[in-house]
C-alpha cells in the first residue's frame, strides 16, 4: 500500500484496533487519519496516538484512497448516503464492517461502479490475533482483495469467503470469542466450587485455555487428535467426557452456533 492514503470512519474499539496496529506496520509513505463524531473519544484517541482526529466525514473520504467504515450497522444508511457518497469514486475502494449490511446495499447508495470489500473482524483485533473474513462486492477485482487483505492482516489472520457465508463467519468466529469466554467462566466457576481461590482458578483456567490454543495451531493435529490424546480410558477426563456426552454437550454447541447464523440472516436482509 506505498502511496496510499487510509482513512477510518469511526473510532470506536474496532477503528481504534484498526488505526493502532496500522500505524504500527504501514510503509511511512502511507497516509493514516481517522474520525469521530464522540467528543469524549476524540479527547481519547487525540491524547493516546498523539493526532488529530478529523470530525469531517466528507473532508477524509475525498483524502482516502481506502476509506474503512468502522460504524455500527444502523448508523451505516445516513453515513452512506451523507458522508460517503458523493465523495467516492472507482479509483478508490470501500471497505465495510458493519454487520449485517450487504455489500449489495452499500453499492445500491454509493453507485454500483465503486469497489466495496465487506470484511468482518473480531475482537482480538485488539490484540492483533484477530481473524478477520472478507468478501468482495460486485466491482471489487483482485487488487482491491489484496489490499484489503493487506489493511486486516495488520491485525491478525485473514480468510476469503464468498458473501453468502458471512453469516456463518459471524456465526462461528464473529461471535465465537464470547463461546470461549463462557467456557472458560464455568471452568472457573467450577473450580471454586472445588475449592480453589478466583486467583487460583482464573490462573489455571486462563493458562489452559492459551497453552490449548497454542498447542491446536502449533501441531496442526485438529482438535479431536489432540483430545483423544488427552482422553486416556478409565482416567479423569474420560470421566468428564462422560458427563458432555450424556448431556449432548456437542449438539448443544451446534444448536448454538446454528442460532447465531439464522439471526445473522435475519438482520441481514439489506
Amino acid at each position: 500500500m506505498i502511496n496510499k492514503k487510509i482513512g477510518i470512519i469511526g473510532g470506536g474499539n474496532m477503528g481504534e484496533a484498526i488505526f493502532g496496529h496500522l500505524s504500527n506496520v504501514l510503509e511511512k509513505t502511507t497516509m493514516l487519519k481517522i474520525s469521530e463524531a464522540d467528543a469524549a473519544r476524540i479527547d481519547y484517541l487525540q491524547t493516546k496516538y498523539k493526532i488529530i482526529v478529523e470530525i469531517d466525514n466528507n473532508a477524509l473520504v475525498k483524502f482516502a484512497d481506502i476509506v474503512i467504515l468502522a460504524v455500527k450497522p444502523q448508523a451505516i444508511g445516513e453515513i452512506l448516503k451523507n458522508e460517503i457518497c458523493c465523495g467516492m469514486s472507482k479509483n478508490k475502494l470501500l471497505i465495510s464492517l458493519a454487520a449485517g449490511v450487504t455489500t449489495e446495499y452499500i453499492e445500491s447508495v454509493v453507485g454500483k461502479d465503486i469497489p466495496v470489500v465487506r470484511a468482518m473482524p473480531n475482537m482480538a483485533a485488539r490484540i492483533g490475533e484477530a481473524v478477520t473474513s472478507i468478501s468482495p462486492g460486485k466491482a471489487a477485482n483482485a487488487e482491491d482483495m489484496r489490499q484489503a487483505f493487506e489493511v486486516f492482516s495488520a491485525i491478525g489472520d485473514v480468510v476469503e469467503v464468498d458473501e453468502k457465508l458471512v453469516d456463518a463467519v459471524t456465526a462461528v468466529s464473529g461471535s465465537g470469542p464470547a463461546y470461549f469466554f463462557y467456557l472458560a467462566e464455568s471452568l472457573v466457576e467450577a473450580a471454586q466450587k472445588l475449592g480453589l481461590d478466583k486467583e487460583q482458578a482464573e490462573k489455571l483456567v486462563f493458562k489452559t485455555a492459551l497453552g490449548s490454543a497454542k498447542l491446536l495451531e502449533a501441531l496442526g493435529e485438529g482438535p479431536e487428535a489432540l483430545r483423544k490424546k488427552v482422553t486416556s480410558k478409565g482416567g479423569t477426563t474420560e470421566a468428564a467426557f462422560t458427563i458432555f456426552e450424556t448431556k449432548k454437550f456437542k449438539d448443544t454447541v451446534i444448536d448454538a452456533v446454528k442460532a447465531a447464523y439464522d439471526r445473522s440472516k435475519e438482520i441481514s436482509r439489506r
